[in-house]
């Protein structure tokens, strides 16, 4: 694992509710054992040692297992415990260096106390001629080993669940955009096939345009993420092929500020919106509809809308192919909290996609 990893690894852990909370329980049980069971008025550092020691063993105790220097999540099982005995080694000795100097020997006015072995906290007594700051690293460091080895092999199986989330989720949102790019080209020629008898020429020059819409269609697949720039390209081609189809009965207009065009999303979030209307809004009226592309921000969100004239809103209606994908790649965007609506309003059939953080 290497040391960024390593580093928002440690912050997650001194930072997890439950781990601070399991900290405060064991600590304070051997708080209330080193009450009862020791000499009366324990010194304040005596009752600090207990959380002392297990935030530090949270903290440090996993690293020397997780230090490889490369991709892999934990360090093997002869070079991780050379690691750390050396790495828990010195912390520990520095520790207790630091908790021995941290309060007076003895109370003042009083003798000095009978020499008290502070093993790892509630652990067993030291044997006699060893002193207790010598018992207390010895006890740590054997408990740092284990305890390390531990939490480093449960945070690297979950590294690996997380992993294993990303790649099943990656899969899926590719093989729903897969599923998606032939069903524009099938519509696309659908629509061809309407001009092949009705008007030849304007037929020749939709095929071009369908080699070129194919074209970006290849190019979008391949990537994860687009500007929305490159999507409107799309989709201003894809709408080229549709008025050549429906001529003055498609009415096209934009609300589009500048600063849209950066604004980055998966592939094919705007072309299924712009589909659905023409298919089951403009293109079975008689007079056709006007078609509206709006990108507006909304707080911290941002919202992506097509509205469409024409034949209103069928709420019985079953939702189609591109809608149903586009629902499910949304799901799947986990970079972002995000919603799609399809509602009438007044004349408007408006589909909007709204989410947050959508900049990834």
């Amino acid at each position: 694992m290497r040391q960024e990893l390593i580093t928002s690894s440690l912050l997650r852990r001194v930072s997890s509710r439950a781990n601070l909370g399991l900290l405060l329980l064991v600590g304070g049980m051997f708080c209330l054992f080193r009450v009862t069971l020791g000499p009366p008025h324990p010194r304040v550092v005596e009752l600090a040692v207990p959380f002392v020691l297990l935030l530090a063993h949270l903290a440090f105790a996993p690293l020397p297992w997780q230090w490889t220097g490369g991709d892999a999540p934990m360090a093997g099982l002869g070079r991780g415990f050379i690691q750390a005995l050396l790495f828990n080694l010195a912390w520990v000795l520095l520790l207790i260096a630091i908790l021995h100097l941290a309060g007076p020997e003895h109370p003042p006015g009083q003798g000095p106390p009978p020499p008290e072995p502070m093993g790892f906290p509630g652990g067993p007594r030291p044997p006699r001629g060893w002193t207790p700051s010598l018992g207390l690293a010895l006890v740590n460091v054997a408990f740092a080993i284990i305890f390390g080895w531990v939490f480093a092999e449960k945070e690297a199986m979950e590294s690996r669940e997380r992993s294993m989330a990303v790649l099943l989720r990656q899969s899926r949102g590719r093989a729903l955009q897969n599923q998606l790019e032939p069903h524009v080209l099938y519509n696309a020629l659908n629509g061809l096939s309407e001009l092949v008898h009705e008007d030849p020429p304007a037929a020749e020059e939709m095929i071009a345009r369908l080699a070129d819409l194919y074209r970006m269609l290849t190019h979008h697949g391949e990537a994860e993420f687009v500007p929305l720039a490159r999507e409107r390209m799309l989709v201003e081609l894809y709408l080229h092929m549709e008025r050549m189809r429906l001529g003055d009965r498609l009415r096209i207009r934009w609300d589009w500020p500048d600063w849209a065009d950066a604004v980055v999303l998966p592939p094919l979030f705007l072309q299924p919106l712009a589909e659905n209307a023409i298919k089951h809004g403009i293109s079975p009226c008689e007079g056709g509809g006007e078609l509206r592309f709006s990108c507006a921000r909304d707080g911290e969100a941002l919202v992506l809308a097509v509205a469409n004239t024409g034949r209103p809103l069928d709420p019985g209606a079953r939702e189609g192919i591109g809608l149903g994908n586009l629902r499910a790649r949304l799901d799947l965007w986990m970079a972002a909290s995000g919603a799609f609506t399809l509602a009438q309003h007044g004349t408007w059939t408006v589909a909007a996609v709204r989410w947050t953080a959508g900049n990834p």
